[in-house]
C-alpha cells in the first residue's frame, strides 16, 4: 500500500515538473526573453502588482502567476507599482538585456505599514525552475 502511494507520488510529481518543462521558453535570436513570476504569500494575494519596462506595462502580476516577455536587446529597467496605479517608480531592477538568453525575475511582495510593493530580483534558472512548477500563467499571457 505504502509503496503504490510513493509511486503515485513519484508519477504526478514528475507530471507537474514535466508540465512546467514543456513551457519553459526558450531562447530567440533577435530578442531576450525574460520571465516574471511572483512566488506565493498569503498577506496581499489579492493585490496585482504592474510589472514595467522603461515605464512600458508589460502585465498586471497576481500571486503565484509567471509571464514571459520577449524584449529588445540593452539596458532596461524594471519597475512595479501596486495595481494600475500611475506612482513614481522609485525601486527598479535594471539588467542589461542580450539577444538569445533567456532571464528570470523573481517578485517578492513587501509590506511597509501601509504601502505594498512588489520587490524585482534576477534569480537563476535552477532556482527559478523550482518554483515555477506550482505557478499557472498570467491571464496578460493568455489570448
Amino acid at each position: 500500500m505504502m509503496r503504490n502511494a510513493l509511486w503515485l507520488f513519484a508519477c504526478l510529481f514528475s507530471l507537474s515538473t514535466l508540465s512546467f518543462a514543456q513551457e519553459l521558453p526558450s531562447p530567440t535570436p533577435d530578442m531576450a526573453t525574460v520571465v516574471f513570476y511572483r512566488i506565493p504569500q498569503f498577506a496581499g494575494a489579492t493585490t496585482n502588482f504592474t510589472v514595467r519596462a522603461n515605464g512600458a506595462e508589460l502585465c498586471r502580476l497576481s500571486n503565484k502567476r509567471y509571464f514571459v516577455s520577449k524584449l529588445k536587446p540593452g539596458k532596461v529597467d524594471f519597475s512595479t507599482v501596486a495595481g494600475g496605479l500611475n506612482i513614481p517608480d522609485k525601486e527598479v531592477l535594471s539588467l542589461d538585456l542580450e539577444v538569445n538568453k533567456v532571464y528570470y525575475v523573481q517578485g517578492d511582495m513587501k509590506t511597509r505599514l501601509m504601502t505594498q510593493k512588489l520587490v524585482l530580483t534576477e534569480v537563476t534558472e535552477s532556482t527559478a525552475k523550482k518554483k515555477l512548477p506550482d505557478m499557472k500563467l498570467d491571464n496578460c499571457m493568455k489570448e
